[in-house]
This record gives C-alpha cells, sequence and structure tokens, in this order.
C-alpha cells in the first residue's frame, strides 16, 4: 500500500479526487486500483490486481498523475516566488509579466530561445522523482518530497525565470526604442515625401520614383545616434535607416503582415505606413 501524508488539507482533497477520477475511468479496464482518504491528510493507494505486475501498471499511473497535479497546482506559485525571491522583482505587474514570460518558455511559444529547448519536457523530470520513489510499500510525506527531491525541477524553472527575465528587460528595451523612434518622426520635417519597401527575404528600399536605393544612398541618410541594430551590416538594417529617412510616407509590400520588422515598422509609423501584398510592389525595370 502507498501511502502518501500531506500537510495542507486542500492538496490531500484535489489530489484524492483527481486519483479517483482517474481510477473510476480505468476501472473498466480491470486496473485494479483502489484509493481512499485516511481523516484529512493522508491518501492510500493500494493496487489489487495480480494479473498485472505493479511496475507496468499503477506505478507508472501514480507517478504520471503525481507529476501532472505538481505541474498544474504549484509551478505557477513556484514561479512567482524564484522571480520575487531569487531576482527580486517587488512590482506585482512587472513581476506577473515575467511569470507569464516563463510560462510560455515552458509551453515550447519561444522557439527563438533554443537554451531552453532540452528542458521543455519537465513533466519527465517530476515523473522520473516520483517514480525513482514509489514502490509497493511507499509512505512518504508531499511537503517534504517537494522540497527535497524535485531539485532538478526547481533548477529548471530558475533556469527559466533567468530566461524570462531576460526575455523581459529585451523586451521593454524595444518598446522604449519604438517610443523613442515614434516621437523622433512626430517632430522631424519628412526627410522624402514616400519611401517603398519590398519586403521579400530581404528588406529592399525604393524612393518615390520606384528606384532601387543604393547602400551608399542609405549610409547617407543613416544616423549613427538613431542605431540599434549595432552588430547588423548595413544592409541587414531596416528600421534604422528608415527612420533616420524620415519619410513623409511608407508603403511595403509583404505577404508576411506579421513578420516582426513589419509590425515595428507599423508601431513606428502608424498612420503614416500603408501595407500591401508583395504583388502590389512596383520594380524597377
Amino acid at each position: 500500500m502507498i501511502a502518501i501524508h500531506f500537510e495542507e488539507r486542500k492538496d490531500c482533497v484535489n489530489l484524492f479526487e483527481q486519483l479517483a477520477m482517474y481510477m473510476n475511468e480505468f476501472a473498466v479496464y480491470g486496473f485494479g486500483g483502489k484509493v481512499q482518504k485516511n481523516g484529512e491528510e493522508m491518501i492510500l493507494l493500494n493496487y489489487e490486481n495480480e494479473d498485472v505486475d505493479f511496475y507496468e501498471s499503477f506505478h507508472p499511473f501514480v507517478a504520471s498523475v503525481l507529476a501532472d497535479y505538481v505541474m498544474h497546482t504549484k509551478e505557477d506559485e513556484w514561479l512567482q516566488d524564484i522571480v520575487g525571491s531569487l531576482f527580486h522583482v517587488t512590482d506585482e505587474e512587472e513581476k506577473k509579466q515575467i511569470v507569464e514570460i516563463a510560462h510560455s518558455i515552458l509551453a515550447g511559444e519561444r522557439n527563438d530561445i533554443p537554451s531552453m529547448k532540452p528542458h521543455l519536457d519537465r513533466k519527465s523530470f517530476l515523473y522520473e522523482a516520483f517514480a525513482n520513489h514509489l514502490d509497493p510499500e511507499t509512505s512518504f510525506y508531499y511537503e517534504p518530497f517537494l522540497a527535497f527531491r524535485l531539485q532538478d525541477y526547481g533548477e529548471i524553472l530558475i533556469d527559466c525565470v533567468e530566461l524570462a527575465l531576460d526575455e523581459y528587460l529585451m523586451e521593454q528595451d524595444f518598446q522604449n526604442m519604438i517610443e523613442s523612434y515614434r516621437q523622433y518622426i512626430r517632430k522631424t520635417p519628412a526627410g522624402m515625401p514616400l519611401l517603398h519597401i519590398v519586403h521579400e527575404e530581404m528588406f529592399t528600399f525604393y524612393d518615390q520614383h520606384h528606384r532601387k536605393l543604393t547602400p551608399e544612398e542609405i549610409l547617407f541618410y543613416l544616423k549613427q545616434e538613431l542605431v540599434f541594430e549595432e552588430d547588423a551590416a548595413l544592409d541587414e538594417m531596416v528600421i534604422s535607416p528608415l527612420v533616420s529617412m524620415a519619410p513623409g510616407h511608407v508603403y511595403v509590400y509583404s505577404d508576411d503582415p506579421d513578420h516582426g520588422v513589419v509590425l515595428s515598422i507599423q508601431a513606428i509609423f502608424q498612420e503614416r505606413l500603408t501595407i500591401s501584398p508583395l504583388r502590389d510592389g512596383k520594380r524597377p525595370t
């Protein structure tokens, strides 16, 4: 019999209900497991199927349910604690945004952060922690187990928060840059009446006569104090030279209006921007 002791009544009740629900679903398949509460602070699990080995059936089931329960009930709380206690973020709105980024990293939604990819399946860490501790006669205390047996999982969360904080700070810097460019455009007289930008694999600049601008011309307009793509080659820069030119209106031709650069141009130029499909872009002959 497996006995799980709890300090928090809520965890005992919620986990019991989850285990009972799954066992009831699997009962029709001859699962052979029983779960009961012993008071308000203990769950008892018993496996009675003599036809299937404990380690082939009940063991992975219990480990999986425990891993899921921890991930869905503790992860957000631990992330918030890490943000506040280890990284000393006290502003509640900042903390909320950093935790949201951390969740998106853990969910695999940030493909631009390759260093987290080996750790995205954190459920496997939780599963292994419980699986290595369970046998047919296990008795353990839930809260101490979380504190002392889930250190690998905790390290994943700390690494994730560190990356999330870096992402948050970069996003803040980016938003500040966008706002400073927006203010510059509002206050600066137009350097040219309009500019066409054709987006294929690269972004190509054309003047009001649909003539392609040369690198020398782009460099002529470029103001060093407006450059934020400091490590980029001139032909890879888009935002800095565009803002330096301060055109009265910008026409962007792209089949990917959600591209990050296109969205940045839109945020800066707002009503002074027109986005059209690539086929509408006029090319020089």
